[in-house]
């Protein structure tokens, strides 16, 4: 039987490259993907001063965790497309990606964005032909809850 896509390493590579280097926004945030299992995908960050959204209070932007929720919604359905109708190659499955966008993100900030880093988690409720769904949260390195997320995806027609 041959290696499933999500293990190859190949894909994963190009995937971090894509992610952590070559979307400038997910690199302003310092977006490290950390976990490439369909069933339970993780994305970290640290914090850093220029996410700060309240500076005396030493707390993340919200807008920084909406950003975060919404990357980690688009790994986690990039990876369950993989997982679901895996291509022949890396850079066709990872084509997929510009196949989707978000038409529709809910954040619950639970409580203030405090720690020294955290870590971003998914579950895809639903992926169909042509809108998946995703359950997402935030937690910092206590594990404390700090938002939670709901986003709808299209996923476009193949060009």
């Amino acid at each position: 039987m041959t290696q499933h896509i999500i293990q190859n390493p190949e894909f994963q590579a190009l995937l971090k490259h894509v992610m952590e280097e070559k979307i400038p926004f997910c690199q302003l945030l310092g977006i490290k993907l950390s976990s490439f299992d369909p069933d339970n995908p993780q994305i970290s960050i640290d914090m850093r001063e220029q996410l700060l959204g309240n500076f005396s209070k030493g707390m993340l932007h919200g807008g920084v965790i909406a950003s975060v929720l919404d990357s980690m919604a688009g790994f986690a359905i990039l990876l369950k497309m993989a997982q679901h109708s895996p291509k022949d190659d890396a850079m066709s499955q990872l084509k997929e990606f510009s196949r989707m966008s978000t038409i529709d993100l809910r954040i619950d900030y639970l409580q203030p964005g405090l720690g020294k880093s955290f870590t971003a988690s998914a579950e895809v409720t639903r992926l169909g032909k042509r809108i998946a769904n995703v359950l997402m949260t935030l937690k910092n390195e206590k594990n404390d809850l700090i938002a939670t997320g709901a986003a709808a995806f299209m996923l476009h027609e193949k060009a």
